[in-house]
């Protein structure tokens, strides 16, 4: 996830720099021939070869293309997992996960949330050959949108992780303010600008402080 500034024309980018990339135009998703299938080896070597860009792999066996994070976005994001990490470890009851962390769920697709957290009980049923990409749905992912994002993809994705087997998935908007709750069997619960939220699917002792996700109020205003 990435806070994009504005685009610059292509003419204007160094020969040996890519031009910003503008609002609302990812993911890139790159079909792939047939013969290309993406191992987990070669996913991981092409990982590698172009670190300045994150790349998953959806159902459909596309390659999926975005920008790093950028520090905002960063900053939102790593504010969520750290709270999640430290509740993880007074509690005990799993493990937390930040935005590199790649999973392979059940329909194929390799993904990395920009947080997440899996259960003990997950975590036992892993094979003991899933050393790199785990083939587990987290119990609890959030996504942070960020200025390049398009909010309907996002919200399809959040909706694929719950088919995935995610018991609670937040998608967090600091551009609009808002978050969006997603659970099974129930229509997204839609929250504007909360202070913070409690994990009550996951645990009653899971609360996420969102106080410093949100731009200031008066911010917030004057651009409204």
């Amino acid at each position: 996830m990435v806070t994009a500034r504005p685009a610059k024309p292509a003419a204007d980018a160094p020969a040996n720099e890519s031009p910003e990339p503008a609002p609302g135009t990812f993911p890139l998703r790159l079909q792939l021939p047939s013969e290309w299938k993406l191992t987990e080896a070669r996913l991981l070597e092409l990982g590698s070869l172009n670190e300045e860009w994150r790349l998953e792999v959806d159902e459909a066996g596309r390659l999926l293309i975005m920008p790093p994070p950028g520090p905002q976005s960063s900053d939102q994001s790593g504010r969520i997992y750290a709270q999640t990490l430290i509740w993880s470890d007074r509690t005990s009851a799993g493990r937390a996960f930040e935005s590199s962390a790649m999973f392979q769920l059940p329909n194929g697709e390799r993904r990395m949330p920009d947080a997440a957290w899996i259960s003990n009980e997950r975590l036992a049923a892993i094979a003991d050959d899933d050393y790199v990409i785990w083939r587990v749905c987290p119990d609890f992912v959030v996504e942070v949108r960020s200025a390049s994002d398009r909010l309907p993809p996002l919200q399809q994705k959040m909706q694929m992780w719950i088919s995935q087997g995610a018991r609670l998935a937040w998608l967090v908007d600091p551009q609009e303010q808002m978050v969006w709750v997603y659970v099974p069997d129930r229509e997204p619960q839609r929250l504007e600008r909360p202070q913070s939220l409690t994990a009550t699917e996951i645990s009653e002792g899971l609360i996420i402080d969102l106080s410093r996700v949100w731009p200031p109020q008066d911010q917030a205003e004057s651009t409204s």
